[in-house]
């Protein structure tokens, strides 16, 4: 099935007191290449996604944007170092037999006391993370997934359109390249009976003719050609990553082209080759869309 490379998905999973949600954006690329922006303290979550996408998708780069929002107030408590405490007190103790100072400490006093009390929150089970993590990545892809393949559909659509254009200028080309032969014939035939007469006329032109006919003959390219074209069509039509094979076909076409043009002698042809190549690079343009 043909995908495009570029697309967008998001995936939303909630639970009991946060709602994440993932962003993959995707748009061309040679390889797979994955960038993630997630929090450094969720390397594991971030390697679940790279292999769920990895897996999904064969090229392309890949953006992942994760967003988490809280919805309602986490537990927290807070931790009493008690150690500390004593050693703060010991110390205060020590203090006041040299200076005059207050002997109770307010509230507000122990809080500064650094490292004294600390403010924790209750953490999330890592477990339960993960599986959220997972759904809303496997939301994600699935409608990333869906928008390349309906934007692949439309590229399949112009790469048929365009390959019937493109068998249109190359049959056109098979009509008229023999002329080139004749009209060469006709020029040389010419020439010829202005220096020589009778059967050695008639030989020489022959092997002239010949030599001609052998330089500029097409027939080879041509077959290529047709081959070229039932590979691209039943290439279209496979599952899975078929870009760079596409690719391929591409410049084996465009080779093909090339070689026409240059054996080729007949100014009729030479309007086909034109057009022939414009149609191959807007065809090579599009199949840089496909994964």
């Amino acid at each position: 099935m043909v995908r495009s490379m570029t697309g967008f998905g998001r995936g939303v999973t909630t639970t009991k007191s946060h709602q994440l949600t993932v962003e993959v954006r995707a748009v061309n690329h040679r390889f797979l290449e994955i960038s993630t922006k997630f929090p450094k303290e969720w390397m594991e979550a971030e390697v679940l996604a790279k292999k769920m996408l990895s897996t999904a998708i064969s090229r392309g780069k890949l953006d992942v944007l994760i967003v988490v929002k809280e919805l309602q107030a986490e537990e927290q408590y807070v931790q009493i170092n008690w150690a500390l405490l004593e050693a703060y007190i010991n110390a205060k103790e020590a203090l006041s037999q040299k200076i005059a100072m207050q002997e109770k400490w307010s509230m507000q006093e122990i809080a500064m006391l650094n490292q004294v009390l600390v403010v924790e929150k209750q953490e999330a089970v890592q477990d339960d993370f993960l599986a959220s993590v997972e759904r809303a990545m496997q939301e994600a892809i699935e409608n990333l997934v869906q928008m390349r393949e309906r934007e692949g559909q439309e590229l399949k659509l112009v790469m048929l359109q365009y390959k019937e254009q493109l068998q249109q200028q190359i049959a056109q080309i098979r009509m008229t390249s023999p002329d080139a032969v004749r009209k060469y014939r006709e020029r040389l035939k010419t020439r010829i009976e202005e220096i020589v007469s009778g059967q050695l006329l008639e030989e020489r032109l022959l092997m002239e003719v010949a030599l001609f006919a052998e330089r500029v003959d097409i027939t080879e390219e041509l077959d290529r050609l047709d081959s070229h074209f039932g590979q691209l069509e039943e290439t279209l039509n496979e599952q899975g990553a078929i870009g760079r094979k596409l690719d391929f076909l591409m410049q084996e076409m465009h080779r093909e082209i090339n070689t026409i043009g240059s054996k080729n002698q007949s100014s009729e042809s030479s309007i086909a080759v034109v057009q022939a190549k414009a149609i191959l690079e807007k065809m090579r343009e599009q199949v840089q869309n496909i994964e």
